[in-house]
């Protein structure tokens, strides 16, 4: 499933090739993903309006055309976009077909039906993001107070920290020097202030490589979220740790998800 900087990299991608067009036509191909897809009816609020902006809360794409309403998109675990010439091949697994007034096609794809796509408004309220500006040693201590479950749980609980996947998650733990399947409420202070400065570490690493993907005009398809980033600890189970190159990668699962880590430098 994408996370935070791999939805990053997909809204700067659309932005720079989609701010300024608008949406002439709406072709809904399937009536329905996680949730109902909005047909032309209801998408009218949004038609001939121009791209304003095209923003990322969380893991969703907020598409602004200037007015009360916006085009939520969520990936899902496979969703992504294929942005193409009137003139190319249907694309497998399409829901969602846009025609711009460019002459492109915005297509929506999704194979395994995960993702979502509404017609909504800004959210009230926002879950605090790994970023320096917003997520605190003091927030996180007060999440982590007299909790039982996993600190890897927690992070990943997107009520209290949203964007952080199994990914970054393992990263920022294994560069705070914390095992995944340590209680929250037993980390001291200390390790409750790299954990936070590790997690916005981690995050802001993955943005500038994604960012550093693709030029001004790039690709729109598969792989524009798919871009090359350095893992310690993270699908490398019984890998020689990269940092006490002495003990092997090992691996648990917390929630019904593989976590690795290096039982020497994690304690």
């Amino acid at each position: 499933m994408p996370e935070l900087p791999e939805v990053n990299t997909l809204v700067t991608a659309l932005s720079r090739r989609l701010r300024g067009d608008s949406i002439i036509a709406w072709q809904r191909r399937s009536p329905k993903l996680r949730g109902p897809i909005p047909d032309s009816t209801e998408a009218g609020v949004l038609t001939d309006r121009k791209i304003v902006d095209i923003r990322r809360i969380a893991k969703s794409i907020y598409f602004d055309f200037g007015c009360s309403q916006l085009l939520k998109v969520h990936l899902g675990m496979t969703g992504y976009f294929l942005l193409t010439s009137e003139s190319c091949p249907e694309a497998k697994h399409a829901h969602l077909m846009l025609r711009l007034a460019s002459g492109q096609m915005l297509t929506f794809c999704d194979s395994r039906r995960f993702g979502s796509i509404e017609i909504t408004s800004w959210p009230d309220k926002v879950v605090v993001e790994p970023f320096k500006s917003k997520l605190t040693a003091t927030y996180l201590a007060t999440a982590c107070n007299s909790r039982q479950c996993s600190i890897k749980a927690l992070i990943m609980d997107q009520h209290i920290i949203a964007g952080l996947g199994n990914i970054y998650a393992s990263e920022a733990l294994f560069k705070a020097g914390i095992r995944p399947d340590r209680s929250a409420g037993s980390l001291k202070p200390t390790e409750i202030k790299k954990l936070c400065s590790a997690c916005i570490a981690v995050i802001d690493a993955a943005i500038k490589a994604g960012n550093a993907s693709f030029g001004d005009k790039p690709e729109i398809d598969r792989g524009t979220t798919h871009f090359a980033i350095e893992t310690c600890v993270y699908d490398q189970q019984n890998q020689i740790c990269q940092k006490c190159q002495k003990s092997k990668i090992a691996m648990v699962r917390i929630s019904g998800r593989s976590s690795c880590f290096c039982p020497t430098c994690q304690k």
